[in-house]
């Protein structure tokens, strides 16, 4: 299984939101997902990257843009304490990723 960084930029009052968040879920393996921010994912999954590519397409309106990219577990950044656990626990196991904040 690989993790994916997944992105998009879709209109606010796009009634395609939750269509979105349900194929995104959908692609990650047993539920290896986590919202980082509004528009930013990361998930594991077992699917390759052109797949989720599709899948995600299929939703979004061509006038939307996202953007899918294999990561690995050198990362580091800023954000809440318990998603650095999940991530770390969930996404790569790992007991820790970055330090607490």
């Amino acid at each position: 299984m690989k993790a994916y960084l997944i992105s998009y930029d879709i209109s606010r009052n796009s009634k395609k939101t939750y269509s979105l968040y349900k194929v995104i879920k959908d692609c990650a393996d047993q539920d290896s997902w986590v919202q980082c921010f509004n528009n930013l994912w990361i998930i594991k999954s077992s699917q390759d990257i052109s797949t989720i590519y599709e899948s995600i397409k299929e939703v979004l309106d061509s006038y939307d843009c996202f953007l899918v990219v294999e990561i690995t577990n050198n990362c580091d950044g800023w954000l809440e304490t318990n998603i650095w656990d999940y991530i770390g626990n969930n996404i790569f196991h790992r007991d820790k990723i970055s330090p607490e904040i």
